[in-house]
């Protein structure tokens, strides 16, 4: 749960800056040892794939560039292709036979029905026919899986567009424009962006101790993505000799960098209870560790407590004074001058308060340990109310008031 301050200049009357400051609740959160280590950004194997050209031919072009986002189904290069000049044109002559040879059996079919042709001429023109049909059906099959749909071609063609077969970003171009390239020469990385995943590096001790429980905090460009343990792989990195750690980024962003290093931290059993604030909370104030809290009217509750039970009292002894043999125009006078003292010296406390008075305390605590956005700390309650944005601003109201005090 979570409330906002909005701190006008009346409250805040420095340059009549006006900020906004973010209550929160300490959060009592499991705790265990906490590892600071390096990790390696990394994918899964298969989410890098190589697009490879399938057919034979020409590299005439690319419609991507290395960085751009790619979605399933956008051209990518296009490559010319005697290959596919030839399938082209066979399917187009298969389709032309094809309906020769139905013909041809129709035709047989009514000079048997009239006893001219033989069951075998009939049977002859049917197995010419299946056969045409078979190889026009495997050539089809063939041109659909180069994305080609054999209904579309009017004519033969060398032209071959390749299509990105999955959405991703265009990683590497790897074959030179204006080469000559085979079916299986890799033109280009696609790689998916969808799971990120760190592989952290670790004693081999504290790696024997990760379990399926633990936490890990990734830390990249000044943000924290939590992290959850995935593996613990089989080999030891020769030249570290740590132990590798896989874990899974939670909702990591698409920009981050493949094979680039960040600090982590990873928290590993036995796990403990412990009151946690939000790292921005966190300021040095006179030497200490502190967090701020709201300030706690206590003494001025208890005064109007104490003038609720002597308001009766105060009430009778006022009548009698009504009632006694003093002069009434003194009376009056005296009340007079009273009040006018009075409302002059409330005034200068009220502008002595609005000076001064701010509505937040510095409250000391003990760093325990940090762990990713959080930190584990004594001093303070779970579920207190602490400020977790604005500390700057609290800080400043504290040293606008202190000057305050001195000036007086």
């Amino acid at each position: 749960m979570t409330k906002y301050i909005l701190l006008l200049s009346l409250l805040f009357p420095l340059k009549g800056l006006a900020s906004e400051i973010k209550i929160e609740h300490a959060e009592l959160k499991p705790l265990g040892k906490v590892i600071q280590t390096n990790a390696q950004i990394t994918q899964l194997p298969g989410q890098k794939q190589e697009v490879v050209s399938r057919l034979s031919g020409h590299l005439e072009a690319y419609f991507v560039t290395p960085g751009q986002h790619v979605k399933k189904g956008d051209k990518t290069a296009v490559i010319a292709s005697i290959e596919l000049s030839k399938m082209t044109a066979e399917h187009l002559a298969l389709l032309e036979q094809s309906k020769a040879a139905e013909a041809q059996k129709n035709n047989t079919m009514k000079l048997h029905k009239k006893g001219v042709a033989s069951q075998n001429d009939l049977s002859n023109a049917i197995i010419a026919l299946q056969a045409i049909r078979s190889k026009q059906n495997a050539l089809s099959s063939q041109l659909k899986s180069l994305g080609i749909n054999p209904d579309d071609l009017k004519s033969a063609t060398d032209q071959f567009v390749l299509y990105a077969h999955a959405d991703g970003v265009v990683g590497e171009i790897l074959a030179p424009l204006h080469s000559n390239v085979n079916a299986q020469t890799p033109l280009m990385t696609l790689v998916d962006q969808r799971d990120y995943y760190a592989v952290a590096y670790l004693a081999v001790d504290d790696a024997m101790q990760v379990s399926k429980e633990a936490k890990g905090w990734l830390k990249v460009a000044n943000k924290v993505y939590p992290s959850h343990f995935v593996h613990l792989l089989p080999s030891i990195d020769e030249e570290t000799q740590r132990a590798k750690v896989l874990f899974q980024i939670e909702k990591s962003p698409s920009s981050l960098l493949l094979g680039s290093f960040a600090e982590m931290d990873i928290s590993l059993a036995p796990y403990q209870n412990a009151v946690m604030v939000k790292k921005s909370a966190l300021t040095l104030f006179q030497g200490n560790w502190v967090v701020f809290v709201e300030t706690k009217h206590e003494e001025d509750e208890h005064d109007d407590d104490e003038a609720n039970e002597h308001d009766g009292h105060d009430h009778d002894a006022h009548k009698e004074d009504e009632h006694d043999g003093h002069d009434h125009d003194t009376h009056k006078k005296d009340d007079h001058d009273a009040h006018e003292k009075e409302d002059n010296d409330e005034g200068e406390h009220e502008d002595h308060d609005e000076d001064e008075e701010v509505p937040y305390m510095p409250k000391v605590v003990n760093i325990i340990a940090y762990t990713g956005e959080y930190v584990a700390v004594e001093g303070i309650e779970a579920d207190e109310e602490y400020v977790s944005e604005g500390v700057y601003f609290v800080k400043s109201m504290m040293l606008k008031s202190s000057l305050g005090e001195h000036g007086h």
